[in-house]
């Protein structure tokens, strides 16, 4: 094989194994992680977030608008929309939402996401489910 193909191969696999690495960052998070782009798609979307808000195919969310896949959490919906048009970081806010007939009171933080060079990509929404410590508030 000549030199510039082993390279090419070498390159291909370090760039393969650093997407990965940092997807499984991602999907071990502890908490839920949702990124939409400035066309308002889900780009993505973690494990924890679909078990939190009891979405069962999170894979399917990927590239639809975040209005549909989060259609039934309207006041979640409401964060993303206002994240996108202010591009304002938001730091330990609540949001409460229904999931059939049980609130769920979500704890989250927004942050732009951009490029090396400073140009706005879309947002990150990192949450928690707070639910059961809310309740254990006296």
């Amino acid at each position: 094989m000549p030199p510039s193909l082993d390279q090419d191969f070498v390159e291909s696999q370090a760039m393969y194994t650093t997407a990965e690495y940092y997807q499984s960052i991602l999907d071990n998070l502890m908490g839920g992680f949702l990124s939409v782009s400035l066309e308002g798609l889900v780009v993505y979307i973690n494990p924890t977030a679909g078990k939190i808000l009891h979405l069962p195919a999170i894979g399917a969310l990927i590239g639809k608008d975040y209005a549909a896949a989060l259609g039934g959490f309207p006041a979640l919906c409401g964060v993303v929309r206002e994240a996108l048009a202010t591009h304002q970081t938001v730091h330990r806010a609540e949001v409460s939402v229904m999931h059939g007939d049980a609130p769920l009171v979500i704890g989250y933080s927004t942050f732009q996401v951009k490029n090396r060079k400073g140009a706005y990509l879309g947002l990150g929404i990192i949450f928690q489910d707070l639910t059961f410590v809310q309740l254990k508030k006296p």
